[in-house]
This record gives C-alpha cells, sequence and structure tokens, in this order.
C-alpha cells in the first residue's frame, strides 16, 4: 500500500535527542522530494520534561505541519498519553521499553522493544534513536542509504566509529521493522526532487533576508525564541565587514541599533516580548530623532516570563502602541517562511526611507520550525536608503547647519550622515525646529508633528495581505503561522459545501484600510488568532465597521492550532451568523 503523505512524530524527555532525529528525519524526507513542515515543542528548562519534534511530509507545498499522527515514537512515559488523542486510525506507536511486545490496541499497533539495550548490544548506548528512525524508515519503505548521508554528515567530528556504528544502528532499526511489523508495512513512494526548494525556518529566513539587504550592525540580547537570528547573522556578517553585539541587556540592544543606525548603518535588533517591553523608551527616541531602526519582536507565550518556550500572538497590541506619545511606525507580520525572507529586507527599506520604527513581527511557531519553501530570489531584494545627502547636494545647498528635520511636503526630511563636511546636523530626543535645536514653541511643535505623522500617508508593501475566495460569505482572517492551519480548514469547510475564503495580513500599520474595506464590509469575518482577547480582530474593529459581523477563534495554551478545530468552531459562528441574519429579517 502507499502512503500519499506521512505525519510522523517523535517525544521523550528535553536532553535524549529528540530534535536531532526529528531533524534527520525532516531533512531525509526533503532530500526525497517531500515538502517537510516541522513544530517542536518542549519546555523551558535546560534538560528534562517532555518534548516532542512533529514531521509532516506531503506531495504537494503546505504551511501546516498537521492534526494527525501515522507513527508516533516514544522515548518516555509520557509520549503516548499526551499524543494518544493525535493517532489516525491504524497508526504504528514504537515505544522504549524493557521487552519485545507487539499488540493491536484500539485503533493503533503498539510495538514496544528495548531500544537501548539494542544500541548498547550494538557497542553505542546513545543509538537508541538511530533504531527508531531505522524502524521508521523500515514501515515507509524508505531506502536505508538515505539516512547514511546525514549520518555521515552529522557525526563526520566524530570519527569513522561512530558513524559506523549509528549506520549499524538504523540497519538494526530495518531489522526490526521486517521481523514484527512487517504486516504494517507501507510505501511512501520517492518524488521527484525540485532543486528550487529550500528547507529553514523562519528565523533563518529573517536573518538571510536582512542579510541580503545589506544589513550592516545588529545589536541584541539572547532570549528565546528569537536567538537563532543573531546566532545566524553572528556567523555570517562579520565576514563580510558587519557587525554583531551581543549587548548586557535589552535596553542596550535597541539603544546601539539607533547609534549604528544614526551613523549610517543598516541598523536591526531582535527580541520576544519581555524584551519588547523594555525596549519601548528607546524606541520613542527613534521616533523623535526620527532615526531608522528595525524591532524585530519572535513573539512567545506571557505575559512576563509566562511559558517562554510556547507559541502565542499576544504582543500585537503593544507593537501596535508601544512606547511613549505619538509617532508612525510600521509593523509587518509575514505569513510564510517566503514572506519572512523578503519582508525582512523590506523592512531595512522601510525604516531608512521613512527614518522611523519598523517592527517586524513573527512568532514562535513561524520562527523555530522549518519547512520547505521556494528558493529565494535575489533579483527581488533591493536597497533603497531614502533620503541620504550626498556631499555634493549638501554642498549645493550652502548651509554649514543642516536643516536635519526640514519641512517637506511628504513628511520626509533629508539625512546625512555624520562625516559629510557640509552638512553638520544636530539630532535631539527633544522636540526642535528644522535645524535640530531644541523648541517648545507652539509653531515648532505644531510643524515637527505634523510632518513626521504625514510620512506614511498611503504607504503600501508588495504584498500587504494574500486573499483567497474574496468573494466568500464568510472569510477567516489570520497572521502569522495561523495560515497553515486556517487554510487547510477553509480547503475543508469548502469541501463540506460552506462559503468560506481567507485573508492573512501582512501590513498591519499602517492598516491598508480602504483595501480591507472592500473586502471585509459587509461579509461575515472570523479572525483565528493565538491570543485570550481577540487583539487582531479588535484592530480591525477599530479601523472598519464590522462589528456586527465578526467574530474571533481564539487560543492561548502555548499550542498551535489544529485545523479540525478552526473547521469545528467556524461551523459555529457560521450557524450563529445565520440565526442572526434570520432574527434580524
Amino acid at each position: 500500500m502507499e502512503l500519499a503523505a506521512l505525519e510522523w512524530k517523535v517525544g521523550g524527555q528535553q536532553g535524549e535527542g529528540i530534535d536531532s532525529t526529528g531533524e534527520i528525519l525532516a531533512r531525509t524526507l526533503f532530500r526525497y522530494g517531500y515538502y517537510v513542515t516541522t513544530y517542536r515543542q518542549f519546555e523551558s528548562r535546560i534538560k528534562g520534561g517532555h518534548t516532542d519534534f512533529k514531521v509532516r511530509a506531503t506531495p504537494t507545498p503546505t504551511h501546516f505541519h498537521g492534526d494527525k499522527v501515522d507513527i508516533l515514537v516514544g522515548f518516555d512515559d509520557e509520549t503516548l498519553p499526551v499524543h494518544r488523542s493525535e493517532l489516525k486510525p491504524g497508526a504504528v506507536v514504537i515505544l522504549e521499553g524493557d521487552g519485545t511486545k507487539v499488540t493491536e490496541e484500539d485503533g493503533y499497533t503498539l510495538a514496544v522493544f528495548p531500544l537501548k539495550a539494542i544500541a548498547t548490544e550494538l557497542g553505542n548506548p546513545l543509538a537508541k534513536n538511530m533504531i527508531a528512525l531505522g524502524i521508521t524508515g523500515g514501515l515507509i519503505s524508505l531506502p536505508r542509504e538515505a539516512f547514511y548521508h546525514f549520518i555521515e554528515e552529522q557525526f563526520k567530528r566524530k570519527g569513522a566509529d561512530v558513524i559506523s556504528s549509528n549506520k549499524r544502528a538504523v540497519d538494526r532499526g530495518y531489522e526490526i521493522a521486517q521481523e514484527h511489523l512487517a504486516h504494517k508495512v507501507k510505501t511512501l513512494p520517492a518524488r521527484e526532487i525540485d532543486p528550487n526548494r529550500l528547507y529553514l525556518s523562519g528565523n533563518e529566513a529573517i536573518a538571510f533576508g536582512a542579510y541580503m539587504a545589506g544589513l550592516t550592525f545588529l545589536s541584541a540580547y539572547p532570549i528565546t525564541p528569537a536567538s537563532e537570528i543573531m546566532e545566524w547573522l553572528a556567523a555570517k556578517l562579520p565576514k563580510r565587514g558587519g557587525a554583531v553585539m551581543q549587548v548586557e541587556d535589552e535596553i542596550a540592544g535597541i539603544t546601539f541599533a539607533i547609534g549604528a543606525s544614526f551613523a549610517g548603518a543598516r541598523a536591526m535588533t531582535t527580541s520576544s516580548g519581555p524584551g519588547i517591553a523594555l525596549k519601548t523608551e528607546a524606541i520613542a527616541l527613534a521616533g523623535e530623532s526620527e532615526t531608522p531602526v528595525v524591532v524585530v519582536d519572535v513573539q512567545r507565550a506571557g505575559p512576563s516570563t509566562g511559558m517562554p518556550t510556547r507559541h502565542e500572538q499576544g504582543d500585537l497590541n503593544h507593537l501596535l502602541h508601544a512606547a511613549h506619545g505619538d509617532f508612525p511606525r510600521i509593523v509587518l507580520y509575514p505569513s510564510s517562511v517566503e514572506d519572512a525572507f523578503y519582508l525582512a529586507a523590506e523592512a531595512l527599506n522601510l525604516a531608512e526611507i521613512y527614518q522611523t520604527v519598523v517592527f517586524l513581527v513573527s512568532d514562535l511557531g513561524l520562527g523555530m520550525n522549518k519547512q520547505t519553501t521556494p528558493r529565494f530570489d535575489p533579483r527581488r531584494v533591493e536597497i533603497r536608503r531614502g533620503k541620504i545627502v550626498s556631499e555634493e547636494e549638501a554642498k549645493a545647498l550652502g548651509e554649514f547647519f543642516f536643516k536635519r528635520y526640514r519641512l517637506t511636503e511628504d513628511g520626509i526630511s533629508p539625512r546625512p550622515l555624520p562625516g559629510n563636511p557640509y552638512a553638520v546636523a544636530l539630532t535631539s530626543s527633544n522636540e526642535h525646529r528644522e535645524d535640530g535645536h531644541i523648541d517648545e514653541t507652539i509653531e515648532a511643535r505644531n510643524a515637527q508633528m505634523e510632518k513626521r505623522m504625514r510620512k506614511l500617508t498611503g504607504l503600501r508593501i508588495q504584498n500587504p495581505f494574500y486573499v483567497d475566495h474574496p468573494d466568500a460569505a464568510t472569510l477567516l482572517v489570520a497572521v502569522g503561522s495561523a495560515r497553515g492551519p486556517v487554510e487547510e480548514a477553509a480547503a475543508a469547510l469548502r469541501e463540506e459545501g460552506y462559503d468560506v475564503g481567507t485573508l492573512f495580513l501582512q501590513q498591519l500599520a499602517p492598516l491598508p484600510v480602504e483595501e480591507l474595506r472592500t473586502l471585509l464590509v459587509g461579509r461575515h469575518v472570523i479572525t483565528v488568532e493565538h491570543n485570550y482577547t481577540g487583539q487582531l480582530l479588535g484592530w480591525l474593529r477599530r479601523h472598519l465597521p464590522i462589528h456586527e459581523h465578526s467574530t474571533a477563534i481564539t487560543q492561548y495554551d502555548g499550542r498551535p492550532f489544529f485545523a479540525e478545530r478552526i473547521v469545528r468552531e467556524a461551523k459555529e459562528r457560521i450557524a450563529d451568523e445565520h440565526r442572526a441574519e434570520r432574527a434580524h429579517a
């Protein structure tokens, strides 16, 4: 029997190699031609506590790691109880145990093997994970050589003996599958390999996109789930003359970035919710001084320390209003790994063109998990630095004290960089007049405030949102990693005859109100979001008259959505809407 797709999960205690086990299978299936999406869940501790890694391999592109499991591998007592409800009918559960036992349970096959003891007999007690991968490979008829490449790559620094023992462990897994689970063996056929694909996470894509767009400076303080961006750039940026500073705290992270930007660098800082909270006073400094800076927020579950390794989209209200006083800000939220790359590049351009703060928002689900994505096109990455004044331009003006905050029709003032001998510019965190000197008169205040606030008028990024079935009676609206389960829920609803479309917002501020008015007003709107209060719905209601025909499906337990839950709740909300319409009629 052939499998069209595979959903696989491994669980165990943190520190047992769960991530590396999942990663090896994911990369193997990617090389085998499949579109792969992953999701890893782990406790906020160095070692111990249940952790799991989900791999979904599909023949067509998807943004979702899936609801169910075909094969579940467990190395601790918690794996089966925690994930039993996810098992598909006919699933196989492989557990570490004291002896060998294969039984048919209620809807699934339970196979217990002494994996650690077998690994010890093979001379490598740490290779039980490789045996489990071998059993998996045997169950889906994957050529065992498919694993060999990654074993050689993974353990090349540990020598030939380690590589050899791990290969023997994989081989033993294949033998176990044949000896005890031959009746469960299926075939996952190889697919044509498309070379124009990548396999990476949202964090890696943000780092890569910023790198390609000419980022020269990053300052940040380590924090889950954003640290991977700094780690990626720390390995790459210095090689081309850029700098990455791991600073002493979050305040230093933003202020170093502002200073570097003022000096002419393309600058960025990264963090998560608690770190963004600490940065807010300095964010206002960037707003008042009109200094370009990109702030990346990879959200986790709060408030406070909250659940630092769990998923949430609870920072939206904060980012839309962060810092004191009125000043324009841009808030972008990619909904795929591909968009994370291009929006990171665009965020640097927008920050310099509009001389303001750009928040690039992500979440743990998008940031830390890998998926197959189309190969990035470097021709789509432009470096646009806005109104930077050259020496020749400044000399022609004949102003020794340059009017850094010159009043302009579009609200954007020409910006000289330090070192320009014909443009000595003054800047300040205080209100000022055109030449930068402090001035609190009514005339100066109103002129500068109005200049700053009109600079984002009409701003539209290339893809402010994605919409599918725009004329549907009901639109499911979401941001970030909620895109994957929402896409699959909408498809399932349409198969059942429901008139449902989707809309994924990427430009949250300034909100593209007029385009959204055409799409959303008069239509039944359901937002799907990972927070308690429906922050996305609140933001839309603030700008659009959709109050009577909108509602939110929310989840705030730190776990990703299942598509089947969205389907179930969307049906209930659609039925409620129909009842309200009949009552109103």
